[in-house]
């Protein structure tokens, strides 16, 4: 860490416009597998990583058109990367078929969250970088996450969540939001939440209750 030197990435430093309310913001871009290999589509993990960068920015953009923002949630790993050791597996041992091997998209990952999380920082008051793991990295995710924190152990407008608990949550105003990859029975996890010895306080408190997931790779809501 001592010698990486991130990409630069442009970043006008936004003012807060007195004109409009105050927000807070949750970006989250699930299921990315940055190394997955695909037959229909680019292959250039650079092209991945320019993707990933421009969703970023474009959300940040269009919320920042309407609101400023006081905080923005920002939920990393469900399954950001595509294998989780040097097999080129799953961490349940499933392989996969990949365009960069076990240390080349960790790298490139670091890299590309680096970069964002330097954007959001310039766009918001503070960033909370919340470790949700999948499937598929389980372990390299809580390493990506160990690492960014050491990064920005300095920085005090970034904050880290990065416990091995595969569920997290967070209040925003009066919004409750659990977090979970979502590799388990969908209707189990509002129960799961409203009964945890951590987070069942603050399910019960909030006015409005959110379990955010990915994993299905197709987007999908439900109440219960």
């Amino acid at each position: 860490l001592q010698n990486y030197k991130p990409q630069h990435v442009v970043c006008d430093i936004v003012q807060h416009d007195a004109d409009k309310k105050i927000v807070a913001v949750e970006i989250s871009l699930s299921d990315f597998h940055l190394a997955k290999k695909v037959i229909d589509g680019n292959n250039d993990i650079n092209v991945r990583k320019a993707a990933y960068m421009h969703v970023v920015q474009e959300l940040v953009k269009n919320v920042r058109s309407v609101y400023n923002i006081d905080t923005i949630v920002f939920p990393i790993s469900n399954d950001f990367f595509h294998t989780d050791n040097y097999q080129n597996s799953t961490t349940a041992g499933t392989p996969q078929d990949t365009i960069a091997d076990y240390a080349e998209e960790y790298e490139h990952g670091f890299d590309l969250l680096v970069q964002a999380i330097d954007f959001l920082k310039s766009n918001a008051d503070a960033v909370e970088v919340i470790l949700v793991q999948g499937n598929h990295d389980r372990t390299k995710s809580y390493y990506l996450a160990h690492a960014l924190s050491v990064y920005y152990a300095n920085d005090e407008d970034v904050y880290f969540d990065r416990t091995t608990s595969l569920v997290k949550g967070v209040t925003l105003g009066n919004t409750f939001i659990g977090y979970h990859h979502g590799n388990c029975k969908l209707d189990d996890l509002p129960l799961l939440f409203a009964t945890h010895k951590d987070y069942g306080y603050k399910f019960g408190a909030a006015v409005y209750r959110e379990v955010h997931t990915g994993d299905k790779h197709h987007y999908m809501a439900k109440e219960v």
